[in-house]
């Protein structure tokens, strides 16, 4: 086969923000008879019930899988407040026959991580999302590593399930607000940087040791920390930051460059025309953006040998499942010749600061909608030369 270009898997897309998170779920809930799997974070997040709150008040049919993660630490006061809070708020919405809680252990502060494994090894053992006509990842309270193996390892596991004939819906939900991100309290950190499970990019594999790295950190305020201990897990050679623009914030993108000029120009000799630009608030464009430019280096080095390619969501969730969504196209995806390998490489929180947000602190409502029908009625569409975007 050709190294040509890539095909991408979710343009079109569709994608539906706040003002109409309600019409479209009134609308496919209407189309027939749900049976809807809810996959939640057992958080102290103030956004966590926003999503379980509206599929309650437009009559859905829900069963909830609440993931409780432990990392071995006494909560404080606070957190623990607001964590039975929200257990307490789930409960008032759905009778207690219809939630599972499914524990996850985060690995204590001094521990190697494990969180990704430990999620991934949770949900297969949880039970058969194949039960259900839609499954819903909501990932406002979950930790990042616990929210992209979430909907890692389940949409892989009915990408599977597709070939059977059993086409099961994929819907990813965030209450997103950066100021609330930054305001959940930061915390600090683990001394090792681990990978997305079936995302390590071989790193360590003696066969392909050889292949120049290419890192994309997605930058976000405050993380110096983590770019400096990725960096060394890494030395990659050939670094394209990759900077929130459009944003909501105008300058936000170059405050975050601002912020860590010295890191990324002076330690890391990161060249400006390597800077890359993803959408803040369309995480379909985002993975666009970030998915082609994985795919010019896969393009230029393959006559190489090839390369590998490791991707670091170091800013909003949104963005989070941009990568994702990037790094498993190129993994599982149609890709002409050699495919990357590909890895996603973070280094987790561990321990937590108290939250500093308010709950009136203002947010958008997103829904992605990652596989399942709209596919088909994509496929369609593109086959008579037709367009089923819905980014509102």
């Amino acid at each position: 086969m050709s190294d040509g270009e890539a095909v991408m898997r979710w343009d079109p897309y569709s994608l539906t923000g706040d003002a109409k998170f309600n019409i479209f779920w009134k609308r496919h809930l209407a189309e027939r008879e749900r049976r809807i799997l809810l996959v939640v974070g057992k958080g102290f997040d103030v956004r966590a019930l926003e999503t379980a709150r509206r599929l309650h008040g437009l009559g859905a049919n829900v069963h909830v899988w609440l993931l409780a993660f432990h990392n071995g630490q006494q909560d404080s006061a606070l957190r623990r407040a607001r964590t039975e809070k929200n257990v307490e708020g789930l409960g008032k919405l759905f009778p207690p026959e219809r939630i599972m809680e499914v524990d996850i252990n985060l690995g204590g502060a001094f521990e190697d991580p494990v969180a990704s494994r430990q999620t991934y090894e949770k949900i297969r053992a949880a039970g058969d999302p194949t039960l259900y006509d839609d499954v819903i990842v909501d990932i406002s309270a979950m930790p990042r590593m616990v929210a992209m193996t979430s909907v890692a390892v389940l949409l892989r596991g009915l990408d599977i399930a597709s070939a059977t004939g059993r086409c099961v819906n994929l819907h990813v939900t965030t209450a997103e607000s950066v100021t609330s991100d930054l305001a959940a309290g930061q915390g600090s950190l683990k001394d090792q940087v681990s990978f997305v499970r079936g995302f390590s990019g071989e790193l360590t594999s003696q066969t392909t040791k050889n292949l120049p790295h290419v890192w994309f950190p997605v930058l976000g305020e405050s993380q110096r920390d983590r770019l400096d201990r990725i960096h060394q897990k890494l030395t990659p050679d050939e670094i394209c930051p990759v900077v929130p623009f459009p944003s909501r914030e105008p300058r936000r993108g170059d405050e975050i460059i601002y912020e860590h000029r010295e890191l990324l120009f002076d330690t890391f000799q990161v060249e400006p025309r390597n800077i890359l630009l993803a959408c803040e608030y369309n995480p379909f464009e985002a993975y666009k953006q970030v998915f082609e430019a994985m795919d010019r280096y896969r393009r230029a080095l393959n006559t190489l040998g090839g390369c590998k390619a490791f991707v670091s969501p170091l800013s909003s969730k949104l963005l989070s499942i941009a990568v994702l969504l990037a790094c498993y196209d190129h993994l599982f995806g149609e890709v002409p010749g050699k495919r990357l390998k590909v890895g996603i490489p973070y280094v987790e929180t561990a321990t937590y600061a108290d939250p500093v947000q308010k709950p009136d602190d203002p947010f958008e409502l997103y829904s992605m909608w990652v596989r399942g029908e709209w596919e088909i009625v994509a496929g369609t569409a593109a086959d008579a030369g037709m367009s089923d975007e819905r980014n509102v």
